[in-house]
């Protein structure tokens, strides 16, 4: 028996508050389609933070691409700053979001692209929202 090819899809980004509202619009939008609502919350946690990074740090329209893989939700975001990212100590003023990004992920990780980076993580599509 074939094994169905991944779903995928993919969003530019733009300045920081719309492109933040339009990676969430979509990342809820395109999940609801595939994975009739698993995972959105995780998913939606998961983009802020990559794409908040993202538009923050690397300039350029990072780019947010999604996709569902049997029983897993990928999500990357590509930039144009070939720097990773650094996770820095959780305080009062910030530093949270890697950690956020590893507690709900089953994987994470960066890895070259072009001339920027990929920053992605793995989602398993029975979330943290669902275990509990």
């Amino acid at each position: 028996m074939d094994t169905p090819a991944p779903l995928i899809a993919e969003c530019v980004l733009t300045d920081l508050a719309d492109g933040l509202a339009a990676a969430r619009r979509f990342t809820r939008l395109t999940l609801l389609a595939w994975t009739a609502g698993i995972a959105i919350d995780d998913a939606l946690l998961v983009v802020t933070e990559l794409a908040s990074n993202a538009l923050r740090h690397a300039g350029g329209d990072p780019v947010l691409r999604l996709s569902v893989d049997g029983a897993d939700v990928r999500v990357e975001v590509f930039d144009d700053n070939p720097a990773p990212p650094v996770r820095r100590p959780a305080g009062a003023d910030g530093g949270w979001g890697l950690a956020l990004v590893d507690r709900l992920s089953s994987v994470r990780g960066t890895a070259s692209h072009g001339r920027g980076k990929v920053v992605w993580c793995v989602l398993p599509t029975v979330s943290a929202e669902l275990a509990g």
